[in-house]
């Protein structure tokens, strides 16, 4: 599972069991722009277990049955810090990483401390209802009342909350799309903060709403004074009242009287609470008449340097009470968008809420799923090492022939071992090579996040490296090679890979294959993501139909290629509807005509630009159960070279702009 697969905190419970296979691993989080693609260390999670196989592991780890130890506050802070780039303003930082806490205390972790007045009430023996605040929700508040007063208190979320959570999402999306430096280490703090407090904010709802017993109600939004405390009205009648201007602490009043207004529609001897961290409308409630149910988040200091396990007492029955480590796992990658288990045998798994090449759709919210990465240790061995050469009297296929290349008979094939490592951190350490011409050891792994030991031995097959006391210095073919990376020169980048020995020789097995024929990928299970994604960025292979990599030598005239267009979608709109799905068409052109999809996706636009055939697309439903099928190109951002997973059954990759998933295509008008 070297890519990403989409699994739900259930299925992925063996994958984690193949990482704690060894014990005790490393949790790590990761805010891509804000801490720049590294990663900030959180503990370590050990699990005790008198058996280590898959079966035995799965169960604890669905029981809780872990310790974290976290790092101490201070090694955190300065962590972070030195991430982050500030030098001051600790307070910032603390303020940030106590959103750990809240995500701990979502998961069940750890408690609120609330106040001795209202432990006292609990649980509640009468009727109660609990109308929540904002910080209620993103501290973890409640979570602790849907998890242990429920269905004794009713919940209620006002209409403000949802409304002050979706803001402060928007807010960070706005950060998150800008183009301004992210070498600026305000404006990345401003980003993590944004996206710790929203996204965990949203993620508790939805699950509570989905995912939870409890059942959560809703008020009404209380009209229009609402729309006056966020956008400006230009009603000449209203003017003089003022009411266009923010007024502060407004959206707590309207939390306020929504708990009024239930309290005056309750029955006598109904309790109505309002749950808030918040001391102003702590104050505010008391002032008014409602009761409020006050609560002190788990701040930095308090937190960190502590050991919590995944098996606690419930608070007020005395049973135990179990936190699987997928929850806990599933908080932090929602909370900093990505977070990492690794073992010490170099197993890992990855698991990530959002990225720049990672997609989200509803039915991921309702099934709880989150893009997962696995890594596997591998041993290395002196038979993985990458070939010296192509193999003898067998000519390097050339994509542009458009030629069938022959089939070498199965009795004279043999095994290939090759290197894996993350192509698009390989082209950002090879761009970064030609930047600075000599890296030390520590900032390689820096620039790719992680073990440098394959990249090495990569660039050293093709004599694009030499390493000397520890520093990679770049050699004369690198700036060719970047330079091909940074202008999207695809054909330039297949000229420059094709003189290292692992891709030639992966090189040469596509360039057996028929048009129609699969890889066989039984001895690449190890390698297979990185050969694949280096096999279709330079146009040599896609894959298809579940995943299958076909060759795809054909590159035809424009002429040629119009004929193949029309031929392809006629066999495939068997109906007579006139539509067909865009990546079918696209997945018919890979396996039936060994036409790339970037290559398809080209000729398509000449050919209706020469007036050819005619192309459009309808419908607004992406074919959800093909999400999968993806294929990777090189995109450049900002100068950079990045690769891109585009998703075959999406319309816009064909027609940018266009969100429609199917495909029509018809001759020219005579």
């Amino acid at each position: 599972m070297n890519s990403p697969v989409l699994l739900s905190p259930s299925q992925a419970e063996p994958e984690l069991a193949k990482v704690l296979a060894q014990g005790g691993c490393r949790l790590e989080v990761r805010e891509e722009r804000a801490f720049k693609n590294r990663w900030l260390h959180l503990g370590d999670i050990a699990i005790a277990a008198n058996e280590h196989d898959d079966s035995a592991l799965t169960t604890l780890i669905r029981q809780g049955a872990f310790e974290w130890n976290l790092p101490s506050p201070c090694k955190t802070i300065d962590e972070a810090a030195e991430l982050l780039g500030i030098r001051n303003n600790r307070q910032r930082i603390a303020n940030a990483m106590a959103e750990v806490a809240s995500a701990a205390t979502r998961a069940g972790l750890i408690h609120p401390q609330f106040d001795p007045a209202a432990i006292e009430q609990m649980p509640f023996r009468g009727p109660a209802t609990i109308v929540v605040d904002t910080s209620a929700v993103i501290q973890g508040a409640l979570d602790f009342v849907a998890r242990f007063l429920h269905p004794a208190a009713r919940i209620k979320v006002p209409a403000i909350a949802q409304m002050e959570i979706a803001n402060q999402a928007d807010r960070f999306l706005s950060i998150r799309r800008s183009r301004k430096s992210v070498s600026s280490p305000s404006f990345r703090m401003k980003e993590l903060m944004a996206h710790l407090t929203s996204q965990g904010g949203q993620r508790a709802l939805i699950r509570l709403e989905l995912h939870a017993d409890s059942e959560v109600e809703r008020t009404y939004l209380l009209g229009d004074p609402l729309r006056a405390a966020f956008k400006a009205d230009a009603d000449s009648e209203l003017r003089e009242l003022n009411i266009s201007s923010s007024v502060r602490s407004y959206a707590d009043r309207l939390i306020l009287e929504a708990a009024r207004h239930h309290q005056a529609q309750s029955e006598p001897g109904h309790a109505v609470w309002l749950m808030t961290g918040d001391q102003g409308l702590a104050r505010m409630a008391l002032a008014e008449g409602v009761r409020p149910l006050y609560f002190t988040a788990t701040n930095a200091a308090d937190f960190f340097g502590r050991r919590l396990v995944g098996q606690t007492f419930h608070p007020f029955s005395g049973f135990i009470h179990r936190v699987p480590l997928t929850a806990l796992l599933w908080e932090l990658a929602t909370a900093f968008g990505s977070a990492r288990l690794t073992g010490d045998d170099g197993a890992a798994l990855e698991v990530s809420a959002i990225g720049e090449n990672s997609s989200w759709a509803p039915y991921h919210a309702e099934q709880d799923l989150l893009w997962c990465i696995q890594s596997l240790p591998h041993p290395v061995q002196q038979a993985e090492l990458p070939d010296p050469a192509p193999i003898p009297n067998t000519p390097i296929p050339d994509p542009s022939s458009g030629r069938d290349q022959p089939s070498r008979p199965a009795a004279t094939r043999r095994s290939t071992s090759f290197l894996r490592f993350n192509v698009g951190q390989m082209f950002k350490l090879i761009c970064a090579l030609d930047d600075q011409q000599e890296l030390a050891t520590p900032k390689v792994e820096e620039i790719i996040g992680g073990n440098s030991n394959e990249y090495r031995r990569f660039l050293q097959s093709g004599g694009l490296i030499d390493v000397v006391d520890g520093t990679w210095q770049a050699r004369d073919r690198i700036p060719f090679l970047s330079a091909a990376l940074r202008n999207e020169q695809v054909e330039d980048l297949r000229r420059a890979l094709l003189e290292l020995p692992s891709f030639a020789a992966f090189s040469v097995r596509i360039a057996e294959l028929a048009i129609g024929t699969a890889l066989d990928t039984t001895d690449m299970v190890r390698s297979l993501s990185t050969c694949r994604t280096l096999g279709e960025i330079t146009l040599l292979c896609a894959s298809a139909f579940d995943s299958g990599i076909y060759p795809t030598p054909t590159v035809p005239s424009i002429e040629a290629f119009a004929d193949i267009a029309l031929r392809r979608f006629s066999s495939l709109d068997l109906e007579g509807r006139g539509l067909v799905a865009t990546g079918e068409w696209l997945e018919s052109l890979i396996r039936d005509d060994g036409v790339h999809p970037e290559t398809a996706r080209h000729l398509l636009e000449e050919a209706s630009v020469q007036g050819l055939l005619k192309r459009s697309t309808e419908g607004s439903t992406t074919q959800l159960r093909f999400e999968d099928r993806v294929v990777h190109v090189l995109r450049t951002d900002a100068g950079s070279p990045v690769v891109e997973r585009v998703h075959l059954y999406r319309g816009d990759y064909l027609i940018p702009g266009k969100a429609s998933a199917s495909l029509h295509i018809e001759g020219p008008t005579l």
